[in-house]
């Protein structure tokens, strides 16, 4: 007579092996919400040496102390960017879809982005109309993500360009393009090819934009440059 075949319930093993997942992203959940506590801790002292920096290079007058001074300030800027991005990273702070302004939200990018551009040499522009549904706090971090990036992207005499559609804004650089070993990975956090930073700007903004039901892609790449585009609802 023969045995009856062992049979395996799928519900079991589905259950036991999304217990163990949970059990492995546990573990990273904490660590976002340590990143999150740190980056809150670290926000103001940075606020504090920002300020002081500031006071004290009212009061000098050597070239050098005052290069030496805005390297400080330079370096904070770096750092308060980095604890922003690392903010809105770690948090979930449920998304306020409502109308939004496109074309004031490219204006006011070149406004906060305008200082880098022009002390690296880029020339930033931005020009169209445009009308979309999403988190006004979330589009801003995300546009000013991808334009940053795009500036640094260019070399001294690049051009970073910003063009509003209904629903859509795309950032168009004249850099070198992103590397082919980067491209399939570009959104993963921590995957940059710079030398410094963490590389977590365009995970951000592709994740400022999914919170609000848009979207971040990467249009198109080569060696005369990137074409980035992001996505509201209607």
């Amino acid at each position: 007579m023969l045995a009856a075949p062992t049979t395996v319930s799928i519900t079991t093993l589905d259950a036991t092996t999304l217990a163990a997942e949970l059990e492995r992203l546990k573990p990273l959940a904490e660590m976002g919400r340590m990143a999150a506590t740190v980056a809150h801790e670290i926000r103001n002292p940075l606020t504090g040496i920002s300020a002081n920096a500031e006071l004290l290079r009212e009061n000098l007058e050597r070239s050098d102390d005052l290069e030496s001074v805005d390297i400080i300030l330079g370096e904070v800027e770096r750092l308060s960017r980095l604890v922003t991005d690392l903010l809105y990273y770690s948090r979930e702070r449920p998304s306020e879809r409502k109308p939004l302004d496109l074309s004031w939200l490219a204006r006011a990018s070149c406004d906060l982005s305008i200082a880098e551009a022009e002390n690296a040499g880029v020339r930033l522009t931005w020009h169209g109309q445009g009308k979309g549904h999403g988190d006004s706090e979330l589009s801003r971090q995300a546009l000013l993500n991808v334009v940053r990036n795009a500036i640094q992207a260019c070399a001294r005499g690049g051009q970073v360009a910003i063009t509003v559609d209904d629903h859509r804004i795309r950032v168009t650089d004249t850099g070198s393009g992103v590397p082919e070993a980067l491209r399939e990975r570009l959104f993963e956090p921590f995957v940059t090819g710079r030398t410094r930073g963490l590389g977590i700007g365009a995970t951000v903004a592709k994740r400022c934009q999914q919170r609000q039901d848009g979207d971040l892609l990467l249009e198109s790449t080569g060696p005369t440059g990137s074409v980035f585009t992001l996505t509201w609802t209607c």
